[in-house]
């Protein structure tokens, strides 16, 4: 969730005419928390190969469908598919 709070934070910033630094703020605080919790996992040994594929594909999920709602991005064919393929992932690592 950091992750993609922290995207949104730095899309929102570069895409705004006025560029508002407290969305600048955001999404780098944002980053160094994920940064920091990502490393205190690797450091106590609490790497899992399921917890690494759930986070890159919930952000990547999350981030392509955030950015179609909210920032009008296009999506092509290939975007939602790989979107549906990634929720079916999540739910069947879920399982």
């Amino acid at each position: 969730m950091l992750a993609v709070v922290a995207d949104m934070s730095l899309v929102w910033w570069a895409k705004k005419e006025s560029h508002p630094p407290a969305a600048l703020a955001v999404g780098i605080a944002f980053n160094l928390c994920g940064l920091y919790i990502w490393g205190y996992s690797m450091r106590r040994g609490i790497e899992s190969a399921t917890a690494i594929t759930v986070y890159a594909l919930f952000t990547v999920a999350a981030c392509s469908l955030l950015g179609w709602v909210i920032f009008k991005e296009p999506l092509s064919v290939a975007n939602g598919i790989g979107m549906a393929f990634a929720a079916a992932a999540l739910v069947l690592l879920s399982l």
